[in-house]
């Protein structure tokens, strides 16, 4: 079998060679997106002066917002597009090819001062995800628009105005196309189009999270916490719903415009209530769009009135008067970030708070065991004492702060003890005048512990003075103490705890004598009301061992 071998592949040629690597690499230019980056940038830029050309200058000009835009997405390929299309566009129009080049220049270095700033000054992000962002944003807009405004005085000149109103002019048109036009499709990139935007070394992005609603106030108490606000969902109805606004507040402003033709200025605040909901509902971004949706329906609508009822005062140049606009996106910026710092730092004051709370409980199990080790008696005695008085609390008005105060001081209302020998703590028997003399000092032993602890400072008078009579009374059997006070001035909690401690007290065994029944310890209770006892706490107490049984 034989085999034909193939002639061999002709020598490339150096030209052919150049031709083929060429040809690769402007393919592969194109594989990277650059051809559709510098297609978009040259339409749009022709569209741009196209469609305010043939509109007579009703429609207010794209052409400094397709720049600084074209700009920060696509940088010089961005630049050089729009700069193409609209020098195609102007010479369409004015058929002048010098004049045609500079206003293309002019417009160009709006997107030139964009890109110059987003690349070069740092934390800053095309998404506008800060109010930095979009600060600079304005900053780029103003100082290319104010350089594009000299250039065309100095070069094609004025037009029949003052050259420090023509440049105001340029200037202004300039700022309000920008504020209205740049955000949403400098969002709408950062949202859909990121593989198509140019890198930027260093660009700040913000992280993206969902389902970022606050819950809570931060003075949650950890026995009752407060109801936690539903949570809202940011979709398509609120969507719909804040577009509703927009629309509304554009037709009353245009009914106001119909109505105070003289007055148009002051239309325009109608558009606060959309843009002020749209910033605290979904923060600078939201204020921003809501902003932009509102300018852009109003001028279309004063554009709609000039055509359809020939409203008069409304020239080709109203558009670079409308600086309410532009103040009306500030606005909402500012709301929006303020909003959103807000939202900020009440979640970290939240998550501080929780951690606070969590080394609390940690600390007050700790002072719990400590106590329960040394005393055997107060095994489960503590925990039993501070379920009941939260409930009584309840029954008695207490919420939030005061209740965890409560809750903590019932707790560790014993932890005194710590301080008290064990040979008196375990005494098998009862204890003589000394011994009862050194025990009736763990209250203010326990007070002094936790007044040096600034979370628990608030408990310590409760502590202080559980062991006190509302009647007052010194002497007796169950005299009060420490101080002596009664009445009113024995703060509240303490009287809850006075009275869940004596009923626990009374129902548990003692190596001195036997355990009360329930009937029998309530019963004392009854008989106290009024005189070792709150009668309006024994009562709340009462009601809550129907509902909640003790559990001994």
């Amino acid at each position: 079998m034989s085999v034909v071998n193939p002639e061999p592949r002709a020598a490339q040629t150096p030209g052919a060679a150049f031709a083929y690597h060429r040809t690769s690499r402007i393919a592969e230019w194109l594989r990277r997106g650059n051809g559709f980056r510098l297609a978009l940038s040259a339409a749009a830029g022709l569209c741009g002066v196209l469609v305010r050309a043939w509109s007579g200058g009703l429609i207010f000009p794209f052409t400094p917002a397709i720049s600084l835009t074209a700009g920060l997405l696509f940088g010089w390929l961005g630049i050089a597009g729009t700069a193409v299309g609209q020098l195609a566009a102007v010479w369409i129009t004015h058929r002048s090819f010098s004049d045609a080049l500079i206003f293309a220049l002019s417009f160009a270095l709006t997107g030139i001062a964009g890109w110059a700033i987003f690349r070069y000054v740092p934390k800053l992000g095309r998404g506008l995800l800060n109010l930095r962002s979009f600060l600079w944003t304005l900053a780029a807009a103003l100082l290319g628009s104010t350089a594009g405004g000299v250039l065309t005085l100095v070069s094609v000149g004025p037009a029949g105005q003052t050259p420090g109103m023509w440049v105001w002019t340029w200037l202004t048109g300039a700022l309000v196309s920008v504020v209205l036009l740049a955000p949403p499709v400098l969002l709408l990139f950062d949202r859909y189009g990121r593989r198509w935007m140019v890198p930027i070394s260093g660009e700040f992005r913000g992280e993206r999270r969902r389902g970022s609603e606050i819950l809570g106030s931060g003075e949650e108490t950890v026995i009752l916490p407060a109801e936690p606000a539903p949570r809202t969902r940011r979709g398509l109805k609120d969507l719909l719903f804040g577009a509703w606004m927009v629309l509304a507040a554009a037709a009353a402003g245009l009914v106001l415009v119909w109505l105070l033709p003289r007055g148009n200025e002051w239309t325009t605040l109608v558009y606060l209530l959309p843009i002020l909901w749209a910033a605290i509902h979904y923060g600078m971004r939201g204020g921003i769009l809501a902003a932009s949706g509102s300018g852009i329906c109003h001028l279309l609508g004063l554009a709609g009135l000039v055509v359809l009822a020939g409203v008069p005062g409304i020239g080709r140049e109203v558009w670079s008067g409308r600086a309410d606009l532009l103040i009306l996106s500030v606005a909402g910026a500012l709301v929006g970030w303020s909003r959103q710092r807000e939202l900020r730092l009440r979640e970290e004051l939240i998550e501080s708070n929780r951690l606070l709370r969590r080394d609390l409980v940690r600390v007050s199990d700790a002072l719990i065991q400590a106590v329960e080790v040394k005393d055997s008696y107060t095994g489960g005695h503590l925990r039993r004492v501070s379920e009941y008085a939260v409930a009584v609390g309840q029954k008695l008005g207490l919420r939030g702060r005061d209740l965890e105060t409560l809750h903590y001081a019932s707790l560790l209302h014993d932890v005194g003890k710590l301080g008290v020998p064990e040979s008196v703590l375990r005494k098998e028997g009862p204890l003589d005048d000394q011994e009862i003399g050194i025990m009736r000092q763990h209250p203010e032993i326990g007070a002094r512990m936790l007044e040096r602890l600034e979370l628990l400072r608030g408990a310590a008078p409760l502590v202080l003075h559980h062991q006190e009579r509302f009647d007052g009374e010194l002497d007796g059997q169950h005299p009060g103490y420490p101080k002596g006070i009664s009445g009113e001035e024995i703060p509240l909690g303490a009287r809850v705890i006075a009275v869940v401690d004596a009923f626990d007290a009374m129902t548990t065994t003692r190596p001195y004598r036997e355990a009360l029944s329930m009937e029998e310890a309530a019963s004392v209770l009854r008989r106290e009301r009024g005189r070792q006892f709150d009668p309006l706490v024994v009562d709340a107490f009462l009601d809550s061992l129907a509902e909640r049984p003790w559990r001994s």
